[in-house]
């Protein structure tokens, strides 16, 4: 996990120092918040940050190593980074304090770009025995990287459905070696629908990996808690057993401060939308998505540089999309 984390920080560093500068022109520099390095996840940033320094000119994007959307969210409010991963359900639950935002005050983060489908994913040892949600009463297990909002919506999910496992935080790379090492059964894990998760892959080198699945029954007490969230099907054959696995999920990509000007925002989405191959290369989870339409499907106020270049591509966007700063 060293070696992969000290390699994307150096493509990272190697993406910045490749793109031609104007002569004379100095580059403005934005802080770009990912998420723990050893989340599969972490490339995606690495991918859409090359591609912005490579297509935007005068702009310098650094992806940092965060605690994930809510470190995220955290940070972009104190101005210290202006984008960071992030659902669109969670900019909405944000910027409208509701579900796992309830009470508290965030006003910066907007929509930038969705790029896949993205699943929270209730994963346990197979020689655990674990077989349902309900079999987690009193084992050990880790809800999710340590201040996430994987961790939140795990609590959430607990919670609605009366569930109380001895619940251990942790870090995600810390979780994969615990369960590796039978100290916990499992795990929640954010990942994408269309691939495996590297950290559960990981896992998969010693342990048999089991994804479980949500009965209709606790579907809907989910949804009475956190009615925003969807749920998605899981094909149980990328963890390497049959059938499919339902979870909670909805469209995962990158927020956006709203502080952020229009013309630097829609430029930064014009080029990850319009160059979706090029991030595909690094990241899988983005391969074959129309990024441009699955953003204008999103269940969120979208920055006003998103909005202008999904209106040039044609797009129809709802009044729920629309942030009051908006002017046409």
């Amino acid at each position: 996990m060293r070696l992969w984390k000290t390699f994307l920080v150096i493509t990272s560093l190697c993406a910045l120092l490749a793109v031609p500068a104007t002569a004379g022109a100095a580059k403005r520099t934005l802080m770009w918040g990912a998420t723990s390095a050893s989340s599969g996840y972490y490339p995606m940033s690495v991918a859409m940050a090359e591609v912005v320094n490579k297509h935007v000119p005068g702009i310098a994007v650094t992806v940092v190593e965060t605690g994930a959307t809510n470190d995220n969210f955290r940070r972009m409010e104190r101005g210290e980074l202006s984008f960071g991963q992030a659902g669109a359900t969670d900019v909405y639950m944000a910027t409208h304090g509701a579900g796992v935002w309830k009470g508290r005050d965030m006003k910066r983060q907007r929509v930038l770009v969705s790029s896949h489908p993205q699943v929270y994913v209730f994963a346990v040892t197979e020689e655990s025995g674990v077989t349902k949600l309900a079999d987690l009463e009193g084992k050990p297990y880790t809800p999710g990287l340590k201040g996430s909002i994987t961790e939140m919506l795990a609590y959430a999910a607990f919670d609605s459905l009366g569930i109380k496992p001895k619940l251990i935080p942790s870090s995600t790379g810390e979780a994969v070696d615990a369960m590796k090492d039978r100290r916990i059964v499992g795990f929640t894990k954010a990942t994408t629908v269309n691939a495996p998760d590297s950290a559960l892959q990981d896992v998969a080198t010693a342990r048999k990996v089991r994804i479980l699945s949500f009965s209709p029954e606790e579907q809907e007490k989910f949804k009475a808690k956190l009615p925003m969230f969807g749920f998605f099907d899981v094909d149980n054959k990328l963890y390497g057993f049959d059938g499919v696995s339902q979870t909670v999920g909805g469209h995962f990509g990158v927020a956006v401060d709203t502080e952020l000007d229009a013309d630097t925002v829609y430029q930064i989405v014009k080029a990850i939308c319009e160059n979706g191959e090029e991030i595909g290369k690094t990241y899988a989870g983005v391969r074959g998505i129309d990024l441009a339409k699955l953003t204008s499907e999103a269940n969120a106020w979208l920055h006003p540089g998103t909005i202008r270049y999904l209106k040039e591509k044609g797009y129809t966007l709802d009044k729920g999309q629309i942030p009051p700063e908006y002017k046409e």
